[in-house]
């Protein structure tokens, strides 16, 4: 594997992959970005009810499931720096444990230097 750290640039590169690794700082600030954009849209389909045409409907779902996978990459990216497996974010899906599997992601300090999926994204 490359150990170079390849910085963010650009959307797609920030929310959209899986390679590499996220600190904690990045990782909290694009969660809470994630979350507002959910927040958003969830507000929006409240509001529209059953007078939302089929379009607008259609469009929010994409930018949910948009959401949800962005979501997902940010947690396989923050478990690298943590020197875990991405395939731990499936013990975010169980009830009560993903509380504390939320606060381990976003307080535990990641790996120093070089581990297996990269280099240190704060040097």
């Amino acid at each position: 594997m490359d150990s170079t750290y390849i910085p963010d640039k650009g959307f797609m590169q920030k929310f959209f992959r899986t390679d590499n690794r996220l600190n904690r700082k990045r990782y909290l600030f694009r969660a809470l970005g994630v979350g507002f954009c959910s927040g958003i849209v969830s507000f929006i389909m409240d509001r529209a009810g059953d007078d939302a045409s089929l379009i607008l409907l259609g469009l929010l779902f994409v930018i949910s499931i948009a959401l949800i996978v962005s979501s997902v990459m940010l947690m396989i990216r923050r478990l690298h720096d943590l020197n875990r497996s991405g395939w731990f974010f499936l013990v975010g899906l169980v009830p009560l444990i993903n509380f504390i599997f939320g606060l381990y992601l976003l307080f535990a300090k990641g790996t120093e230097g070089q581990n297996r999926f990269g280099a240190d994204p704060l040097t």
